[in-house]
């Protein structure tokens, strides 16, 4: 059987500082078959004469692309490939990790998503820390987002079954992808192997947007599980003390305050008990 074929979108948007390493460790992928496209939003940092500078190795375009998850969803609509994925322009792919993968995906035909090990990188480059990634576990995703997304791919045919990446999550959607995934029953399979380097920097969405992320998760939890996870309820918490600069973040417990923990679990106790049955998540128990 002939080994699968890769589908790969970067969306891209004024990240030209760190375009060039983001193509590189795509272009020397090797051991697989790949398309790979580069969709920028309208760059006016320098990022066009990094494109160009590819010529006819790297396939892009750029002009308004209605936002990041339209750019990638657009793009793997139009790109070939059974594994399909996406990498920032600010990420990196280490090498062989396409090989992997696909390995994996020729060994397993029932295994719907792969993912693997990643590293956090600074603005440099340079390794700063293992991202947190866990063997797969549902209880444990809805409390935390341990996959890391430019180690994750999965297989075409699950946007057959589940749709695409959904706009209303412009922070959020590649967790919200995930957890619809796993509600729909998709298999996942974790790689212990580092696939990726995710970029920390001032300019990403996480850095920028942080409560916007926290309402998007509660949002999208409350619309697939009928609840959100304590653990989104704490990270909440801890935004209002720590960094919204809120006149009422003075009347929430300090930073080594145990009863922080305690206030996080109410709205997720509440909810759970509104839906019925038990009040700590098992496999099975969501609402589908």
């Amino acid at each position: 059987m002939p080994a699968a074929t890769f589908a790969l979108v970067t969306p891209s948007l004024n990240q030209a500082p760190y375009l060039r390493p983001c193509l590189d460790s795509v272009l020397t992928q090797s051991g697989v078959t790949f398309h790979h496209e580069v969709r920028d939003g309208g760059s006016t940092d320098g990022s066009l004469d990094v494109l160009k500078s590819y010529g006819d190795r790297l396939r892009w375009r750029t002009g308004p692309d209605g936002g990041q998850v339209r750019a990638v969803n657009a793009g793997l609509q139009e790109l070939p490939g059974e594994i399909c994925g996406f990498l920032n322009s600010d990420d990196v792919l280490l090498p062989g990790a396409l090989a992997q993968v696909a390995s994996v995906f020729a060994s397993n035909p029932e295994i719907d998503v792969v993912y693997g090990r990643a590293w956090w990188i600074d603005e440099t480059g340079a390794t700063t820390r293992e991202y947190p990634t866990l063997p797969w576990d549902p209880e444990a995703l809805i409390q935390h987002c341990f996959l890391c997304q430019p180690a994750t791919f999965w297989r075409r045919r699950v946007h057959e079954r589940f749709g695409w990446f959904d706009p209303d999550y412009d922070h959020t959607f590649d967790y919200e992808f995930w957890i619809r995934l796993m509600i729909g029953g998709a298999r996942f399979h974790h790689l212990p192997e580092f696939l990726a380097g995710s970029r920390e920097h001032r300019g990403t969405k996480t850095a920028r947007a942080r409560g916007l992320i926290f309402r998007e998760i509660r949002r999208m939890q409350w619309r697939h599980l009928g609840y959100c996870g304590r653990n989104w309820w704490e990270q909440q918490l801890r935004y209002w003390r720590d960094e919204s600069g809120s006149r009422w973040a003075r009347l929430l417990p300090g930073r080594k305050d145990k009863r922080m923990y305690r206030l996080a679990w109410w709205p997720y106790v509440l909810a759970r008990r509104r839906l019925g049955g038990p009040l700590f998540f098992r496999n099975g128990h969501f609402r589908c």
